[in-house]
Order: C-alpha cells, then sequence, then structure tokens
C-alpha cells in the first residue's frame, strides 16, 4: 500500500495472511462481517487504539490482507484519516473499483463506549463516505466487546 506523506510510517501495519479463500468467509451481511473481524482479531486485547481496514471485492470476498493503524492519538486526526482513505481508495482502485473497505476502531480497556469512540467513529465514518470506501457500518472493539456501531449510537 501506497503511504502518503502524512502517514507516521512506523504506525502503518500492513498484514497477510496465508490462508486460503476458505478460511474466511464471504462478506454479504454485517453478521458476515462480524464473523470476520471475530476470525482476524480474536482474542480481543489491545495495546494501543487502532484503525484495521480490510478490503472486500464486489463479490464479498475478502482480500489477503488487513491494514493496521497502531497508536491512534486520543482524538481523531482529520489529516491522518484523509491520507488513509486516499491510500485505501487508491488500492481499492487498482484490485477491484467496485469493491469496498471494511474499518474496525479498536483501544484497550474494557471501558464500554466512551465519547471519545463515538468521535472516531464519526471521523471515520465521514471519511470513509468522502472517498466512497463502501456503505459498511464501522465495528469498535476493545478489551471485551467487538460490535457494529449503528447510526442511533452515533446520534447521541
Amino acid at each position: 500500500m501506497a503511504v502518503d506523506d502524512g502517514f507516521d510510517v512506523v504506525g502503518v501495519v500492513r498484514r497477510s495472511w496465508s490462508m486460503t479463500s476458505s478460511d474466511i468467509p464471504d462478506v454479504h451481511s454485517l453478521a458476515d462481517l462480524e464473523r470476520v473481524w471475530r476470525h482476524l482479531i480474536e482474542p480481543l486485547g489491545f495495546g494501543s487504539r487502532q484503525i484495521f481496514a480490510i478490503m472486500l471485492d464486489r463479490d464479498g470476498r475478502v482480500h489477503p490482507s488487513i491494514v493496521n493503524v497502531t497508536d491512534c492519538p486520543a482524538t481523531p486526526d482529520g489529516q491522518m484519516l484523509v491520507n488513509l482513505a486516499r491510500s485505501l481508495r487508491t488500492v481499492l482502485d487498482e484490485a477491484d473499483p467496485d469493491g469496498s473497505i471494511a474499518m474496525l476502531w479498536a483501544r484497550p480497556t474494557h471501558a464500554g463506549t466512551r465519547a471519545s469512540d463515538i468521535q472516531w467513529v464519526r471521523a471515520i465514518t465521514a471519511v470513509t463516505a468522502a472517498h466512497s470506501l463502501g456503505e459498511w457500518p464501522l465495528h469498535t472493539a476493545d478489551d471485551s466487546v467487538l460490535r457494529v456501531m449503528s447510526p442511533d449510537d452515533l446520534a447521541a
């Protein structure tokens, strides 16, 4: 993945796994996407605030790599998110312009959803929409819970 100058390159990791496509279910629903996230990041437990991103092709197949931005600041960094979205859009355009990106916000502790989580989810959702990365709602995870963020969660 190309990394724009606005990224702290140390904090961006691209991981690939050596699984067959049958190891990871195709994604056609929110339940499918939650299963994929659980497959990729469980057991839950995070050392820092992080963003995960996966690419889905037009048929819902998950590309065998994951982008992981680690050590995110306490409050959303708009320029970092724009740079991430631009890079993801470039990768998506090259691999499958009709595909989509699914993202997950994760952080340490068992504290439940915090105001800072809502800020991050709103910021990530906005930049995802602005760069036409897909319609998948953002998932969040802490050290004990993985969940999808609903529009009602964001309206609060």
